[in-house]
């Protein structure tokens, strides 16, 4: 017990010192490779026109700046590089901004279940650590969703909940970088409170499970001209600021709602196998989410049981 405690120990701290290895190979070897999405913008408020430099954010946003997704992304982490001044040390200091959340996470996961360290294991995912060591707002959602998921744990745990200025900027964080995380973080959070005031067995967290689902599938469904409409915008974004190669997939109405059986899996599993013979980094995230998916259906093997 004490060995393993004390293995895990190592391993978390070991996890900063990866990661600052992680912002080096982003700077000089990935960035040889790939272009690390926009974060000409998130260094130097480029371009101009849209964002510019950190007086011109605050004379045209005002205010409104601290309520703006990309924005706000922007102006944090161009204002962490004129402090820092060095592109590297700037990704250093990101990466570092996300380890905390990282750690906060797994320190609260602490347990003596066999599949803690498996658990660590899986935060020295490369692509993971790559993409969000760089300058932009990825670094910032890290250390968001981490804090959150820190203070989630510990509320299942049965400890007490109070909420100190980390939780509320890091709500606030996840709440305008990534909005769309917040609803799954309320519906988590409420479970978690519901389970630990009423008592009800296990097996009924499937009925649980189906009422939530059909929530989502409901308010999708209201939504639906909406989500549809924004499908069309969001493929657009991905070509001209991300520069995906993909060809559009949503061509006629309601697309989205056709393909997400297809598109979901391949989101959450990342490049295809034809995109792998391109280049050897899709190959290495095709590789790495196999190995997540096989540890995720090992550590949940026993719930089926």
């Amino acid at each position: 017990m004490d060995r393993k405690k004390t293995v895990a120990g190592q391993l978390i701290t070991y996890l900063f010192f990866y990661r600052i290895l992680m912002a080096f190979l982003a700077q000089f070897v990935i960035s040889r490779f790939t272009i690390l999405g926009d974060v000409g913008a998130f260094l130097y408020g480029l371009p101009h026109e849209k964002y510019g430099t950190l007086s011109m954010m605050l004379d045209k946003f005002g205010w409104k700046l601290l309520f703006m997704k990309d924005a706000l992304g922007v102006f944090i982490v161009s204002a962490l590089h004129k402090v820092f001044h060095f592109e590297v040390l700037t990704f250093c200091v990101c990466s570092a901004i996300a380890y905390v959340g990282i750690r906060r996470f797994l320190l609260a996961a602490e347990s003596s279940s066999k599949y803690y360290i498996a658990l660590i294991l899986l935060c020295y995912s490369p692509s993971f650590n790559i993409w969000s060591s760089i300058a932009g707002k990825e670094c910032l959602v890290v250390f968001g969703m981490g804090i959150l998921c820190a203070e989630l744990i510990k509320l299942y745990k049965g400890e007490s909940f109070r909420p100190g200025f980390l939780f509320f900027l890091a709500l606030y964080l996840v709440m305008v970088l990534k909005k769309q995380y917040i609803p799954f973080v309320m519906i988590t959070f409420s479970y978690v409170v519901f389970r630990q005031y009423v008592k009800i067995p296990y097996k009924w967290d499937v009925v649980l499970l189906l009422g939530m689902i059909a929530a989502v599938a409901v308010g999708m469904y209201l939504l639906r001209y909406q989500l549809d409409e924004y499908s069309f915008f969001a493929q657009d974004v991905f070509r001209v600021s991300a520069r995906s190669t993909r060809n559009h997939v949503f061509e006629a109405q309601f697309d989205f709602f056709r393909k997400m059986p297809y598109l979901m899996p391949l989101a959450f599993w990342g490049p295809t196998w034809t995109e792998c013979y391109k280049s050897p980094l899709h190959l290495f995230s095709f590789i790495e989410s196999g190995i997540i998916v096989l540890v995720l259906l090992y550590m949940l093997r026993g719930f089926w049981g």
